[in-house]
């Protein structure tokens, strides 16, 4: 594996309407000193947490997702008796 030594900058292959309506793609970047910068494409507003945020919140969705079906798998077993 390679450390970050300088910013890694790339757009996403889809478009996504997470601040306008109209869908555009983000641009992400992988900034030395673990930060990941996100913008959308064309434009200037710029938004940077730690890696570690992201990470944990990656941690936490998966557990919820996962705790989330599997309450649904109980409540389908209930009703099909």
């Amino acid at each position: 594996m390679t450390e970050l030594k300088r910013k890694v900058t790339r757009r996403t292959r889809g478009a996504y309407p997470v601040l306008y309506r109209h869908p555009e793609p983000i641009v992400v970047s992988l900034d030395v000193g673990d930060l990941l910068t996100f913008r959308a494409a064309r434009r200037r507003g710029v938004w940077t947490l730690p890696i570690d945020a992201a990470f944990r919140y990656a941690v936490r969705a998966k557990a919820f997702h996962e705790s989330t079906e599997k309450r649904r798998g109980k409540l389908t077993r209930k009703g099909g008796r």
